[in-house]
């Protein structure tokens, strides 16, 4: 009689658990990078008006890069994200666009801006002005502030409301360069 031979397959059970274990755990350190990156890097922040139209639709939401401004600061026509209060981090969070920087003097009159008493060309991102608010009187600003516009000025609260003014540096969270109206549906910022 011929010795019987053992059929070994390579799907047992044991290789099985082992394959679905390394399966668990390599979507557990997926899952754990993903929200490192999503609540570290990137700030997520629904953008409710249209004080940003057209660059940024209304109700999409902004993703912002909170290490934007860690070697850096913000620049000239930057878009950035910010709280709308310095003294409470639960505040309401705002997308707007940097108009003059620390240490500068701004004035709006009659829907231009003037920055150090040059007109600054801001047809490239504004559309018309026509309000000028608390900066119809030359405002110079802090060491440590920013004056934000909304590219659609008419049905934007800013830096030009008293109820906002100059944001200060330790409001902002990041620059915004992402924004989703769906998931299916990103425009990268200008």
């Amino acid at each position: 009689m011929a010795p019987q031979r053992q059929k070994l397959y390579l799907n047992d059970d044991r290789a099985r658990f082992g394959v679905i274990l390394e399966w668990i755990t390599e979507m557990a350190v997926v899952a754990v990078f993903g929200l490192f990156i999503a609540n570290f890097l990137f700030f997520p922040a629904k953008n409710a008006s249209k004080s940003m139209e057209p660059t940024i639709l209304q109700d999409s939401v902004v993703f912002s890069n909170r290490l934007a401004y860690i070697f850096t600061e913000p620049k000239r026509f930057d878009v950035i994200s910010f709280r709308r209060s310095e003294k409470d981090e639960e505040s309401d969070v705002l997308v707007r666009r940097v108009v003059a920087l620390p240490g500068e003097t701004i004035r709006i009159y009659r829907g231009s801006v003037y920055i150090d008493g040059g007109e600054l060309d801001v047809s490239d991102y504004f559309s018309e002005i026509t309000s000028d608010g608390i900066a119809e009187m030359e405002l110079r600003l802090n060491a440590d502030e920013y004056f934000v516009l909304g590219d659609m000025p008419a049905n934007s609260e800013d830096s030009r409301s008293s109820t906002i003014g100059p944001i200060l540096r330790k409001q902002v969270i990041g620059r915004a360069f992402l924004y989703a109206t769906n998931f299916t549906d990103l425009h990268f910022i200008k």
